[in-house]
């Protein structure tokens, strides 16, 4: 049975969604990666602006990751199972909108300073956090969720993780400029108002685009009526014990997850540890941040037909694991670097490898590994498995954390200080940012080698066993 064969049965199906569909779909992107830039100011603002020591930082990740890590399953789980708003709105539009609501609300609070006493910023910042992390995954779940099911063809699922990373690339343009260039214009890193400042703007943009985005995750008629009937057949609720012990019983699945994990505790040492680099370790303003933000975008919009292109090449494994690898390569050479240029030039070299691991290729793996899933159990169960990889992936900021607060407490960094450090801290600094990275990116490429066998002949015989179970 070829892949074009089965494209042709599936299509007979399964309404294929239009370009404006995919677009709009898309614009997830954009919502969540300028969230995810607000986002990823928490941590400097924390230790450089309130002054909340370092050791105190990886418990307020820790807290973070213990509430992300319940709700991930939990919502995950009922999502799946709800069955409240399914036959009029559809199994995934109700809390992809609700969460894109209330989502930005708590993000913004982080950046309200409340009180005098570091020890109450802290726990307010942690509340904070926690709160975001319970509308983000509402939402991100069930748009992961959709995506498989919604875009069913290989070439549309390349087709729209290719759009995704473009409209990647727009928002972290956006932001690239705009977050360093506010905070300079309202008094710079040290003051925080500045912080809020850009809290306010990226709260509005993401409101104006949630009702284009909701245009892009409405489910057809087909996809509720579907939904509708698995659910008066029960095809699709089973205790949640039981859904997770078969999770951890897949390879692929598994490989997916770890992989994942390390992959973004890795890429979190880089991009987080450049902010800290520039400013306390060259001494430079916020505002050189642009260029190697906007070098690592270029290189990323560049590299996107390449990744689209090559998983029907070479396959999804060979893809995935060259884009983990040039990761890799990055962080290793990150080490040699000695001045602005450098860094800004090797830091942009990041791109490449962004646009695969964590857009187009992984979204890819992501869904082949559920159809694999799906095929064995005969059950659509999206939530759940994502939300258990998001399980995994919510420990990403805690372990970073920890890495950041052991090696610089090691090197002698101490952010109080600002750009008046010591060499050994300047190159602490560097060392976490690339020596440390490089070795956790070959751990995962080697897992993701020896753990996952779904081949391009095992993808389609899933897709037709997905077709004769109706699911």
């Amino acid at each position: 049975m070829t892949e074009s064969t089965i494209d042709a049965d599936i299509e007979s199906a399964f309404r294929r969604p239009d370009k404006k569909t995919e677009i709009f779909f898309s614009l997830s992107s954009f919502f969540g990666i300028l969230m995810f830039g607000l986002w990823g100011q928490i941590q400097f603002f924390s230790v450089a602006v309130l002054l909340i020591p370092i050791l105190w930082i990886p418990l307020m990740y820790l807290t973070y990751s213990i509430v992300d890590g319940f709700n991930d399953p939990i919502l995950g789980y009922l999502t799946d199972r709800s069955t409240r708003f399914t036959k009029k709105y559809g199994k995934r539009y109700p809390w992809i909108i609700i969460g894109a609501i209330l989502g930005p609300i708590p993000l913004l609070f982080v950046f309200i300073p409340i009180s005098t006493s570091v020890l109450i910023a802290a726990i307010w910042i942690t509340i904070m956090m926690c709160m975001y992390e319970t509308f983000a995954t509402l939402r991100e779940i069930s748009h992961q969720s959709l995506f498989p099911d919604l875009f069913r063809y290989d070439d549309q699922r390349a087709s729209v993780s290719g759009i995704t990373m473009l409209v990647t690339v727009i928002a972290q343009i956006m932001g690239a400029i705009s977050i360093p260039l506010i905070i300079a214009s309202l008094g710079g890193v040290t003051n925080p108002a500045a912080f809020l400042g850009v809290a306010i703007f990226i709260t509005i943009i993401c409101y104006l685009l949630i009702y284009p985005y909701s245009r892009g995750v409405r489910e057809t008629p087909e996809m509720i009526e579907l939904r509708v009937k698995l659910d008066q057949e029960k095809k699709e609720h089973e205790p949640i014990v039981k859904i997770v012990k078969r999770v951890l019983k897949d390879r692929n699945w598994m490989a997916i997850i770890i992989t994942f994990l390390l992959w973004g505790i890795a890429a979190l040492c880089f991009s987080a540890g450049m902010g800290f680099f520039i400013l306390h370790g060259l001494g430079l303003g916020i505002e050189v941040m642009v260029l190697p933000n906007l070098l690592a975008l270029a290189f990323a919009f560049i590299s996107v037909p390449l990744w689209v292109k090559l998983p029907r090449k070479i396959g999804i494994k060979k893809s995935y694991i060259l884009a983990l690898a040039s990761a890799a390569f990055v962080y290793l050479a990150f080490f040699f670097v000695t001045d602005y240029l450098s860094a800004a030039i090797v830091f942009g070299l990041i791109g490449i490898s962004y646009s695969a691991c964590w857009g187009i290729i992984f979204n890819v793996v992501q869904a082949e590994g559920i159809d694999n899933a799906a095929a064995k159990t005969g059950k659509r169960e999206e939530g759940t498995y994502i939300g258990i990889l998001r399980v995994f992936s919510a420990f990403i900021y805690f372990f970073q954390t920890l890495i950041f607060a052991i090696v610089w407490g090691y090197f002698g960094y101490i952010p109080a200080k600002g750009p008046n450090q010591t060499s050994t801290a300047v190159f602490g600094l560097k060392f976490v940012m690339s020596i440390i990275p490089f070795i956790i990116a070959v751990i995962g490429i080697a897992i993701f080698y020896g753990m996952y066998q779904i081949d391009k002949e095992k993808a389609i015989e899933n897709k037709r066993k997905l077709l004769e179970l109706g699911i």
